[in-house]
């Protein structure tokens, strides 16, 4: 059985790998599920939209890397919670972009797999005293 940490790495392997059908299967199929991304509108609330919204994820990128500058993962008893810092490089809906991704999540244990219960994203924003 895979610990937690292992599931968190798998689902960032299954986005670079385009695996929509994985990235589903590793959500938690319930009504208190969230994924808040870094769109304006990119929000699922509960279980149903999981599919269409993997699914439309991986139909829009290319090229896709991640490069770690961290990752966190903890794990108690039947919950466990993760924060990475990333650079993610990828052609979206056709255009190319990097940045640095940062997101954090909590899991659920679920009949000995960990399943994602919450992920929420956000792009880090350059600031001028970042250029100096």
């Amino acid at each position: 059985m895979p610990n937690a940490h292992d599931t968190v790495t798998s689902y960032f392997d299954a986005l670079v790998a385009r695996d929509a059908e994985t990235l589903i299967e590793m959500m938690l199929p319930a009504t208190h599920y969230v994924k808040i991304g870094t769109d304006a509108g990119e929000v699922v609330q509960g279980s149903t939209e999981i599919a269409a919204y993997y699914r439309n994820h991986v139909a829009s990128t290319e090229d896709f890397s991640i490069k770690f500058i961290n990752l966190d993962v903890q794990e108690r008893n039947d919950v466990a919670w993760f924060y990475t810092q990333q650079i993610w490089k990828l052609k979206w809906q056709g255009t190319p972009e990097e940045f640095v991704m940062r997101m954090t999540g909590v899991l659920e244990k679920i009949d000995d797999s960990w399943k994602f219960a919450q992920i929420h994203a956000s792009i880090g924003v350059s600031t001028t005293e970042d250029k100096l």
